[in-house]
């Protein structure tokens, strides 16, 4: 199809037909010959732009607050690298809850639906290309599919191609660092998930991953230059805390990032955990991990009612805060939790 500079061009060729009437075939040839040789070069070039097909790594799964780098890759339709890369505006769709980033020769502009889209002028096939995206809402989110507008040398033809391939991203809740009031609280957890159970001294041995900080014996890891730890008859049988979460329509945001911020430190420091969400339940803890279906549980869980009202732990989603009561002791989330400007905790890699 003629873009609008080749429909322009070739109102003027026409206008000038009309005018070699009046003014002599001069005007025919100084500016319809031109002009028809632009129009049909063009046209040539747009006619033999090859078939192609993307393929498109996606960015890794992370955390609401992150931002993780896509790559669309272009080559032939029986999977070869193009032969004749070509001129071309490259547009990629991106659903909402992701935000591309507008780069040197990249631009972005929302969509009346509500996703956005980042389009490439670029040489397609020449190379991979790349660009950010930030993850600004938990759930799984769409990238695609691909629009090709291959275009000639002159901008005067465009033929556009649309790749209907799609792949998503997993974008988690935020995991926020606790702050002194929430580190007490998850104190008093931790110490009741041992007290009842530790026997007596059996022996010392390496720190593993997992192990409590608490037993650490410092002295004898002073001694070996290694962490050394303090292993009780009984300390296998350790008790699980159960965990369970709800919120109302509002609320499955604050929920959500709520009890991964709660679970999560309790798990590294060797509790065992029972989590019952609206719809199921999980089991997370140092021995049987789950901290990776944890997060890709919250990351689209939805509101609905606390499943275990008589939970050690229950959080309450609420608008954008959440209560958390720890064994009859409430606290607002977001009193348990370190200022938002330098509140992300750091949290396990999770496979995509």
């Amino acid at each position: 199809m003629l873009t609008r500079r080749g429909r322009a061009i070739a109102g003027i060729a026409g206008l000038a037909v009309l005018l070699a009437g009046v003014f002599g075939a001069r005007a025919l040839n100084a500016i319809v010959a031109p002009a028809v040789v632009a129009l049909v070069a063009g046209y040539l070039q747009i006619r033999f732009v090859p078939a192609v097909d993307v393929d498109r790594t996606p960015p890794e799964n992370a955390h609401v607050g992150e931002s993780r780098t896509a790559t669309l890759a272009f080559h032939s339709r029986n999977g070869d690298p193009l032969s004749r890369p070509f001129l071309g505006d490259v547009t990629e769709r991106v659903g909402d809850g992701l935000w591309p980033v507008e780069s040197e020769n990249a631009t972005v502009r929302d969509r009346p639906s509500g996703d956005a889209e980042i389009t490439f002028e670029t040489a397609v096939g020449a190379e991979p290309l790349q660009y950010e995206v930030e993850y600004r809402q938990r759930g799984q989110h769409t990238l695609g599919p691909v629009t090709v507008v291959a275009t000639d040398a002159f901008g005067l033809h465009a033929r556009e191609t649309e790749l209907r391939g799609t792949e998503t991203t997993i974008v988690f809740p935020r995991v926020r660092r606790l702050g002194a009031v929430g580190r007490r609280s998850l104190g008093r957890l931790q110490e009741y998930s041992r007290s009842d159970q530790r026997g007596e001294f059996e022996e010392l041995r390496e720190y593993v991953p997992g192990d409590p900080l608490r037993d650490i014996h410092w002295k004898t890891t002073a001694k070996r230059d290694e962490l050394i730890v303090t292993e009780f008859a009984a300390d296998t049988d350790v008790a699980s805390v159960t965990v369970a979460a709800g919120a109302n329509a509002e609320g499955a945001d604050a929920m959500a990032e709520a009890t991964a911020s709660v679970v999560l430190p309790l798990v590294a420091d060797g509790v065992p955990i029972e989590l019952s969400l609206p719809r199921g339940e999980l089991r997370v803890g140092p021995e049987f991990g789950g901290q990776a279906a944890m997060l890709r549980t919250l990351a689209v869980v939805d509101s609905g009612p606390v499943p275990d009202p008589d939970a050690d732990v229950v959080i309450k989603g609420r608008g954008d805060d959440a209560t958390v009561d720890v064994r009859g002791r409430r606290h607002q989330f977001s009193e348990m939790v370190e200022a938002r400007t330098a509140g992300t905790a750091p949290t396990p890699e999770v496979e995509a």
